[in-house]
């Protein structure tokens, strides 16, 4: 018997009942984030419980409480990457069984695993985003790779071809890092190009994999893309930075016929409460480069709408992470790794909101009698 199964059947409190989450208990509401009662939910059809053993920050958990723009009635806990141990499993979700050690991406319409008190956290996950967790990967850097492996995944896989010169800004972002990582040595692009604003971002983008890297706050990045492909531009630029100055800077280094792809809802909609005039298409009309926006916001949020295609897509994203991290290909940098406190998850989101120097993921430990202590 794994150790993981050892450790749940010894487990003093109940799977049934309610536990204290971290999320919103007003519609709105924003940071500060609150202690939430919420249920334990019980599996229906092709879903899996988890016990929370681990999990990470990431920017949409912010902007849910800020927005609320699925129309959750709150209170809403949060906390949307899983790492831990299956506590149940419903109707046709075949493959997993009770004490085995899984990761997964919870939907965005049901509760997240972030637990207030530190242990006793659980949350629901799709069969089809449920995976087996390698024994080489601890549970830790396991949720560090959820939401931002498959944002990476979603943009880059079938797209970069072998021998492509691609240019991908942020290398040191939670996104980012996992993207450069990916095209250069999971899908190997003869050239990878990146950018950072501090010198730990860079080193963190040349360690994943980076050719060449470039401060934005000092380069001339176009011209120096210009001068390495000789004036052709870059076959692909994928944008996860959700910035439309560099959504702007990024649109004119793509050659005549490439790809600009970006992650999210795109130029001119950054702040998903207005709209604001961009010159991306215009930039990209003109060299007849093609426009791609990744959104998985759909595949987190309306799941049961999602066809056969579609799962199996999101499958094999996250069976190619871990993989690829057992492999050491892919590899989570984890930077900061928080206990789960109402505390310490508001001042991690807090330091994603603002820009504060967050180098690639923050993880949180929800159970350290599962997945070790935070420090």
């Amino acid at each position: 018997m794994k150790s993981g199964q050892k450790q749940i059947m010894k487990l003093p409190h109940p799977i049934h009942g309610t536990f204290a989450g971290v999320g919103y208990a007003r519609d709105r509401a924003g940071l500060p984030l609150k202690a939430v009662r919420v249920p334990v939910p019980e599996p229906v059809a092709d879903q899996v419980l988890i016990r929370v053993a681990a999990s990470s920050l990431n920017p949409l958990e912010y902007k849910l409480a800020e927005l609320n723009f699925l129309g959750r009635t709150p209170p809403v806990a949060l906390g949307f990457d899983l790492a831990g141990v299956v506590a149940d499993v419903g109707p046709d979700a075949t493959g997993v069984t009770v004490g085995d050690e899984v990761v997964a991406m919870a939907d965005l319409n049901g509760d997240g695993g972030w637990a207030a008190t530190g242990r006793g956290s659980y949350a629901l996950a799709r069969r089809f985003l449920t995976v087996r967790k390698p024994s080489s990967l601890s549970f830790r850097d396991a949720a560090a790779l959820p939401m931002c492996f498959l944002s990476a995944f979603a943009g880059l896989h079938g797209v970069v071809q072998a021998g492509d010169t691609v240019y991908i800004p942020g290398g040191g972002g939670g996104v980012g890092h996992l993207a450069v990582q990916m095209a250069a040595r999971a899908y190997g692009a003869g050239t990878v190009i990146s950018s950072g604003g501090r010198p730990e971002s860079i080193a963190l983008a040349r360690r994943s994999g980076a050719h060449h890297v470039f401060d934005y706050r000092r380069d001339d990045i176009a011209a120096e893309i210009a001068e390495l492909t000789d004036g052709r531009g870059v076959d692909l630029v994928f944008d996860a930075t959700y910035s439309e100055q560099s959504f702007a800077a990024t649109a004119k280094t793509v050659r005549r016929g490439g790809r600009w792809i970006v992650l999210g809802v795109g130029p001119g909609r950054t702040t998903r409460v207005a709209e604001t005039a961009s010159p991306v298409a215009a930039i990209l009309a003109e060299r007849g480069a093609t426009y791609v926006n990744v959104n998985l916001l759909r595949y987190y949020s309306e799941p049961a709408t999602l066809d056969g295609e579609a799962r199996a897509f999101l499958q094999r994203g996250m069976d190619l992470a871990m993989e690829w991290a057992n492999a050491g290909l892919v590899v989570p940098h984890v930077s900061r790794t928080i206990d789960s406190t109402v505390e310490a998850i508001n001042e991690g989101l807090g330091s994603l909101k603002t820009g504060g120097g967050v180098l690639g993921k923050i993880a949180v430990i929800v159970d350290p009698e599962l997945g070790g202590p935070a420090h």
